[in-house]
Formats: C-alpha cells, sequence, structure tokens
C-alpha cells in the first residue's frame, strides 16, 4: 500500500515564550516492512538550526533549535511511504514454540532494556499484571503466538479506548483497573504482559489507516515484540489487529517517552500551552 500523509502539530502560548531544543521523531523509518518514499518537513518560526540524525534506537530524528520569542510553534510533515507487510505471519519461531523464550545469549544482553519491566510498572502493579497475565494463559492454547494472540484479543475486547489530550502515559495499574485507556496505555499493559513471560516488547509511535474514507485520521500507539524468526513483530491491541501493511512507524523504543513524535520544553514566565494536531492520509493508486 502506498500512503500520501500530512501530519501538523500546532502549539499556542498565551504570551511569547522561549523554545528550548525540540526533537521531533516524525519521520517514518524505513526497514523490510515499509519504504519512505519522499518526505518534507516545515518548522515555525524559522529554526536557527534543523539537522537530521539516528538516535539511539536507530530511529530517524530532526532536532531543531530556536533564538527567538514566538507565542505559536507549528510542525508540519508531508510523506509519501509504501508499506511491504502484507503476511504478517511470513516466518516462523526458530527457538520452538513453548515459553520460556529461548533467546540466544547474545540476543538476552541485546534486548536487556526490553525486558525490564520496572520502568513499566509502578508500584503496587506487579501484582495487577501478574494476575493478567494469568487469566491470559488460562485461554491461551499453550504456543508463544496464540499465548500473544490471545493477550491482543484479551486487552482489545476489555480495555475502552478513549481519547485522552493530556501528555504521557498512564500507568499500568490505572489502565486495569478502570478498564479504559488511549492507545498508548493499552500500548504499556501488552509491553508488561509480555516482559512478564520473557518476551522482548517495545513501544513504537505512527499512524494508521484507520477507515479509509475518512480524510482525517490519528497518531496511533503499539507495541512489538521480538520473536526469533521474525524479529519485531507488531500487534494492535487497541484494534484487535496483527500489524501488516495498515500501520506506519515512525519510531520505537524500550521507553515510552523515547519514542514520542514531539518533545521538549518551552520557557516564559506564566505562560500556558495549548496544542492541536491534524492528520491527513490518502491511499495512492
Amino acid at each position: 500500500m502506498k500512503y500520501r500523509i500530512r501530519h501538523s502539530t500546532t502549539y499556542t502560548y498565551t504570551s511569547p515564550v522561549f523554545l528550548e531544543p525540540h526533537l521531533i521523531r516524525l519521520c517514518p523509518r524505513s526497514d523490510p516492512g515499509q519504504r519512505l518514499l519522499s518526505f518534507e518537513l516545515t518548522v515555525s518560526p524559522q529554526p536557527t538550526g534543523l539537522v537530521h540524525n539516528i538516535d539511539a534506537d536507530n530511529n530517524p530524528f530532526h532536532l531543531a533549535w530556536f533564538d527567538e520569542l514566538t507565542s505559536e510553534f507549528r510542525i508540519e510533515s508531508s510523506y509519501l511511504v509504501e508499506t511491504l507487510k502484507t503476511n504478517p505471519f511470513d516466518s516462523f519461531l526458530t527457538c520452538g514454540d513453548r515459553l520460556p523464550l529461548q533467546l540466544t545469549e547474545g540476543e538476552q544482553t541485546v534486548l536487556a532494556p526490553y525486558l525490564d519491566n520496572s520502568s513499566l510498572i509502578g508500584p503496587g502493579d506487579e501484582e495487577l499484571i501478574v494476575s493478567l497475565c494469568r487469566e491470559v494463559e488460562a485461554q491461551g492454547g499453550g504456543t508463544v503466538l496464540s499465548l500473544i494472540q490471545t493477550l491482543n484479543h484479551y486487552l482489545y475486547s476489555r480495555i475502552e479506548k478513549i481519547l485522552r489530550l493530556d501528555q504521557g502515559v498512564q500507568p499500568v495499574g490505572t489502565t486495569l483497573r478502570t478498564v479504559r485507556g488511549a492507545c498508548r496505555d493499552t500500548t504499556l499493559v501488552f509491553m508488561a504482559a509480555c516482559r512478564v513471560w520473557g518476551i522482548p516488547s517495545r513501544f513504537v509511535s505512527g499512524c494508521q489507516e484507520g477507515d479509509p474514507d475518512q480524510p482525517e485520521g490519528e497518531l496511533h500507539a503499539w507495541p512489538e515484540v521480538f520473536l526469533p524468526g521474525f524479529g519485531w513483530k507488531g500487534y494492535d491491541p487497541t484494534l484487535g489487529l496483527v500489524v501488516a501493511d495498515r500501520h506506519i512507524a515512525y519510531a520505537a523504543s524500550a521507553l515510552p517517552e523515547q519514542a514520542a513524535p514531539v518533545s521538549g520544553s518551552f520557557r516564559g514566565t506564566g505562560a500556558a500551552a495549548s496544542m492541536a494536531h491534524q492528520v491527513e492520509l490518502a491511499i495512492e493508486q
């Protein structure tokens, strides 16, 4: 599938502010699952400097810095991308199909951050996530792939999707207790459950096709798990899908904040900020 996407984010301030350097992760990555064909980025006010590099997780990013006060900060990206993964089950597990997942010594070293649940689970939440895992295991069919798919469907059917405009990811325990969360919140629960099982997981930010008859889209988040033979494999517990060619990934990391589409701060006495964003998506024939 080929998608032409325009994404805009606008921050408005109640009084002029000085923008600190901002990291922008809105450039889709190129990998075996998707190919970036063109990309343009416009930042207003005009930055003093703008560079395009690769971060510690191998994600493309832009760094912008400024030297003037402003009452509005606007980021607009436009790109054409081709998604290539039509069959998400195009491989097989090379480590056996039962838990515990048999990772090599080298894989265990490299994947250690993606197995660390201390960064995801807050005080008192461990019992909740372990209880979730046990409930899913009772329904899961025994194999690694069936267990992950059961978790995906379980979260899709149990957690009500809501739109949260405030920043950040809510604690795993809050999502499980209230049974409500944005896509990024459900993603965190999925990741924490997989790490309990010893399955490496990471947070992905990007966008998803949604309803092709509606030009308006939204930013999206979903998890990927590392499975020997497949590599990083995406699931979408918010929509109950296995990720294939209808998702476009921007960035992925062991920590959600390291995959945020935009991160940065501002200086301004008494100034408050509001944000608006828009995603327009069209399928190219």
